[in-house]
């Protein structure tokens, strides 16, 4: 591998590196302490198994039985006739045809921690409406024009709700004034949140 071009950073540098550039790290004049952000786009087989998983563990009405009463007698035992295969076809096409599960299922996957993330709980009780709220730094929160999604979690709301909580998940903190213009859902929502540890108040 050829060099082709080189940096050197100072205190407080940021180096971006577009998706699929190489590059060798060698710190200089002693020790030094770096992080790395990697943003990862999901392959389309991946994203389409995600989906197809949440789909299938919602638990939506099962829908028709598969009947064979008419089906006549096959030649080879083993054979899977083609009347099953086509049920299966529909069953598939009937699950991707709900645009709403689709979004919640995207939504929800998109959101959720990684396996090694975990949650303290709250280290007491939620502060009062004066207080300023702010997402613990592990959490993913999200939202789309039905749902906000949190840490796995999708909640469908009124639209006023949604906004007030949609302003959450782009700034990540809850101001006083916007607390106190959510409904008696939202504010329980909160407060599950906050046992949780997925809200915490902005002193710490």
């Amino acid at each position: 591998m050829q060099v082709e071009q080189e940096w050197v950073l100072e205190p407080g540098d940021m180096l971006y590196l577009p998706p699929l550039w190489a590059h060798d790290g060698v710190a200089e004049d002693g020790p030094c302490m770096t992080a790395s952000i990697g943003l990862r786009s999901p392959h389309r087989d991946e994203l389409a198994r995600a989906l197809l998983a949440r789909l299938a563990d919602e638990g939506a009405d099962p829908g028709p039985i598969f009947r064979d009463a008419g089906q006549a007698a096959m030649g080879a035992g083993a054979a899977i006739p083609a009347e099953l295969q086509s049920f299966a076809l529909a069953a598939a096409a009937h699950a991707l045809q709900r645009p709403d599960a689709l979004h919640r299922a995207l939504g929800e996957w998109l959101s959720e921690p990684k396996p090694q993330v975990w949650f303290d709980g709250a280290a007491g009780p939620l502060p009062g409406a004066d207080a300023t709220l702010v997402l613990d730094r592990r959490t993913r929160m999200l939202h789309d024009d039905r749902y906000v999604y949190i840490n796995g979690e999708a909640h469908r709301l009124a639209a006023a709700d949604r906004r007030l909580l949609a302003m959450l998940a782009d700034g990540r903190q809850l101001l006083p004034r916007w607390r106190g213009r959510l409904s008696p859902a939202a504010a329980a929502l909160i407060q599950e949140w906050w046992d949780a540890g997925w809200v915490r108040s902005d002193d710490r």
